[in-house]
């Protein structure tokens, strides 16, 4: 519980519904500045709100302090990934490590049996008992693209209270209840990086790129300097604003990043589009044939509304191919391949 009305409402539901329910709330760093903490989750300010919520359903709730963990599981490997020239999503990781692993561990230790969220998704058994992960009937705020990576054992013990509601009625019903975080204010920030500004963050993290040492050249389709950059972990695929060369004909994107060399590429924005890529740590939910012939929707980023897609697999991960080409295909983020409206599989784009 997270202190927001999602999680509140999707706890009230389970206790209308007749279920035991325990709240917990997990402590995972600690905020810069008192506004940044008012905005985002897992702060002390909302562990306050959730454990209000909590005392007003009559039931249990704990505050659990992974603060390590999340530095070593989620924090670490996001600030290390854009060090390899690639731009990560640490909310899927945060999903699937913390929520459905350190708090699972630790509810199961209380004898509890199911897990459930303030997700927007869905939980169907299929045919045979396994458990299918659905889009939330509210396309708006369908979040199934952040839970590729849980394994399929837990979403058999899930439960998304909220999958079939929009987020009005979300709303209605804390003010049905009663509950003091109706109308409060949702977050959609990367929860430890303050005011969404990453930049400042990784400069304040890392001395060599304070120091310019990530420094590098700019360079052209034909590979000519055209200028200078104060370091690649600065950038990301498909980037326009902030590339320091004026406004030009034709505008320019970034379309590689080069660790190695600290080489930014541009190109005009036709030079984004990607017919093939690679993904890699996979995690298939469902037995779907990934042999080329079959038509998925694949999902590069959130609130990508999907591309057709043929799926082929090998042992180096899954070759996603397109008739149509996608946009700015960007390495460290996820790609998510749907049968319709259900996820089959996940992985981190190479």
């Amino acid at each position: 519980m997270s202190g927001g009305v999602d999680s509140s409402v999707a706890a009230a539901l389970l206790v209308e519904r007749g279920y035991r329910v325990v709240g917990f709330t997990l402590k995972l760093w600690d905020a810069e500045d008192d506004d940044h903490a008012r905005k985002v989750c897992c702060t002390a300010v909302m562990a306050r709100d959730a454990g209000r919520v909590c005392a007003i359903l009559g039931i249990p709730h704990y505050t659990i302090d992974l603060r390590d963990r999340f530095r070593d599981e989620v924090i670490e490997p996001f600030a290390s990934e854009y060090l390899a020239g690639h731009t990560p999503n640490p909310c899927v990781h945060c999903n699937s490590r913390l929520k459905w692993g350190a708090m699972w561990d630790k509810a199961r230790t209380l004898g509890l049996q199911r897990i459930a969220t303030g997700h927007y998704a869905r939980i169907q058994a299929a045919d045979d008992g396994s458990p299918r992960l659905l889009c939330a009937l509210d396309n708006i705020k369908d979040q199934s693209y952040f839970l590729w990576e849980i394994p399929a054992e837990l979403l058999a013990v899930t439960i998304f209270p909220l999958g079939e509601l929009t987020k009005s009625e979300v709303r209605k019903h804390a003010r049905r209840l009663g509950l003091p975080v109706a109308d409060k204010e949702e977050s959609q920030e990367v929860c430890f990086i303050p005011r969404d500004d990453y930049r400042t963050w990784l400069l304040n993290r890392n001395q060599a790129l304070a120091d310019g040492q990530l420094a590098g050249e700019m360079v052209d389709r034909e590979g000519r300097v055209i200028g200078r950059h104060n370091g690649y972990p600065l950038f990301t695929i498909g980037q326009r604003k902030g590339l320091g060369l004026g406004g030009g004909t034709p505008r320019l994107f970034v379309t590689r990043i080069e660790p190695e060399t600290h080489r930014i590429h541009l190109g005009e924005k036709k030079d984004l589009d990607c017919g093939e890529f690679r993904v890699g740590s996979i995690n298939r939910l469902r037995n779907a044939p990934f042999d080329g012939r079959n038509g998925y929707t694949v999902k590069i980023r959130y609130r990508d509304p999907g591309i057709v897609a043929r799926v082929t697999e090998n042992g180096n991960g899954l070759y996603i191919s397109t008739d149509d080409p996608a946009r700015a295909v960007t390495p460290g983020q996820s790609a998510v391949i749907y049968c319709g409206d259900e996820v089959v599989a996940g992985g981190i784009i190479q």
